[in-house]
């Protein structure tokens, strides 16, 4: 018996459809590449976040020992030159990227009910904007 000779039609299908998996393959490698991308960006943005949670938190640690007076919370918390505050702003830019004293400086306010307002901000590396962190929290006798 011979074999019948391969038709015209169907020569070369086999590499079709070689290259055919390997498009496919290589766009699902893409995408799995893509998001192990976004999963490390994610990542970092969230030790970051928690970095500024941890930081804020010490802060309002702090307020709660020594004099907690609207006059003493202010002159320890809130003045540039007094040594807790400066120490704690010099802590917020080693640990948080993208911090100095004229980009994205952290601000502390307390009102005249003691209501304090700590205000975080940071620039990841290679990403568009800022992310901010904003804790609201009172400090009574």
């Amino acid at each position: 018996m011979r074999a019948r000779p391969i038709s015209h039609t169907l020569r070369g299908s086999t590499l079709v459809e070689g290259l055919l998996a390997i498009v496919v393959f290589s766009i699902a490698l893409i995408g799995l590449l893509l998001l192990l991308s976004a999963a490390l960006v994610d990542g970092a943005n969230a030790h970051y976040r928690s970095e500024a949670s941890l930081l804020a938190s010490d802060l309002v640690a702090r307020m709660w020992t020594g004099d907690r007076t609207l006059a003493g919370l202010r002159l320890r918390f809130t003045d540039p030159s007094a040594g807790e505050y400066r120490d704690w702003v010099q802590r917020v830019q080693a640990t948080l990227p993208g911090v100095s004293g004229e980009a994205n400086a952290p601000t502390v306010s307390i009102g005249d009910e003691r209501d304090v307002t700590i205000a975080l901000a940071w620039h990841a590396p290679a990403e568009a904007g800022a992310h901010r962190l904003v804790i609201y929290t009172r400090v009574t006798d």
